[in-house]
């Protein structure tokens, strides 16, 4: 089923409008939060209220996350670029690297311990 453009484009500018939103807060608070977070919870709020995913955001943002790995691109531009200045900071780099993603392996698994401990036996199958 083909969906009218401006319908699409007006999905697009919710999203769009609640990013700047939760930039704008964040900037004129100077919250710690990335602005982006709070535009999140912004459209998190308004879908909440609303009770439903409209159909044409719906359909935005399920092209957007079916073609997720574009916005990697420029990302990847960048390292190419700075592949010289990286290469003089690899080490450093790799053990922030390592040690954070075990830091964050190691939160989830105890933030899932401690929940199970909290949920045992509440839904009757343990």
């Amino acid at each position: 089923m083909s969906r009218p453009p401006l319908r699409l484009l007006c999905a697009f500018a919710v999203l769009v409008a609640c990013d700047l939103a939760g930039k704008l807060f964040a900037y004129a608070l100077k919250l710690p939060v990335p602005g982006t977070v709070i535009g999140i919870l912004i459209l998190l709020a308004g879908l909440i209220a609303l009770r439903r995913v409209p159909a044409d955001l719906k359909h935005v943002s399920d092209f957007l996350l079916a073609h997720l790995n574009f916005f990697y691109i420029p990302a990847g531009v960048g390292v190419m670029a700075y592949a010289a200045l990286l290469a003089d900071d690899l080490w450093p780099i790799l053990v922030a690297l390592f040690a954070s993603t075990f830091l964050a392996m190691l939160a989830a698994g105890l933030a899932f311990q401690w929940t199970s401990r909290l949920t045992r036996g509440k839904d009757g199958d343990a």
